[in-house]
């Protein structure tokens, strides 16, 4: 079984003074969170969509409105973190829907909507042989590392560095077995769940990303995607 975990629990603070979340942004006449959801409509069998409670209320109006005949998509209320939202969307998956741990979750970020059929479909083949997968691009700019945030410290080599994107896809109960086997100290340092996997020695695929797959963190991001929506 192949599950979609949409990770919208983030409140947009990055985007400047806005009223709502930035998941409820409107792209392509739709809030942001649904018009990422559909992408995985055909390719899954059920979303899982991880929101601050304080506004699930309303994102339960948002999929009745504008997928009123979509009966797979659920959703349940997300973590302190991301990692955090990640558990509660794979609890509620076994709790409600009898998901196994052999069963496959792809998680995404509500702010990533240009992610296509082929990321997820390659994504849903390249966990057949792996612990987890995650798209990525290769990195252009260069890249350096500091310590003190003043000073430059290392300029690694280009050609090896990638940007990570989403979806991130791996099998429920590895999960589970990682994520309840850290530390709290090493669950906060683990930004996502790659890391998580590999504090625990598990390799990570690479999956071919897209310099489409842009996630909205600024507004000038937003601005871009309502150039691309439009398009």
């Amino acid at each position: 079984m192949i599950i979609t975990g949409i990770v919208a629990g983030g409140t947009g603070s990055r985007m400047g003074n806005n009223e709502l979340p930035k998941q409820f942004m409107e792209l392509g006449n739709k809030p942001l969170f649904i018009y990422t959801a559909e992408k995985f409509l055909g390719q899954s069998d059920y979303i899982i969509i991880g929101m601050n409670k304080e506004w699930l209320k309303m994102a339960d109006f948002l999929v009745k409105k504008f997928l009123p005949d979509s009966k797979n998509i659920f959703l349940t209320e997300g973590g302190s973190d991301r990692n955090g939202t990640v558990k509660n969307i794979i609890t509620f998956a076994q709790n409600h829907l009898k998901c196994s741990n052999e069963d496959i979750l792809l998680t995404h970020d509500a702010a990533r909507p240009f992610v296509d059929e082929r990321i997820i479909a390659e994504s849903i083949s390249a966990i057949q042989k792996c612990d987890i997968c995650t798209a990525a691009v290769p990195a252009t700019d260069t890249i350096t590392i500091s310590h003190d945030g003043e000073n430059a410290d290392d300029f690694p080599d280009r050609s090896k560095l990638y940007l990570v994107q989403t979806p991130q896809t791996f099998r429920l109960g590895d999960f589970n077995e990682i994520y309840n086997s850290l530390s709290e100290d090493e669950k906060k340092t683990a930004t996502d769940v790659c890391r998580l996997f590999m504090a625990k020695k598990r390799k990570v695929m690479l999956v071919k990303g897209s310099n489409e797959n842009i996630k909205i963190t600024y507004s000038l991001d937003y601005q871009i995607a309502k150039f691309m929506a439009e398009k």
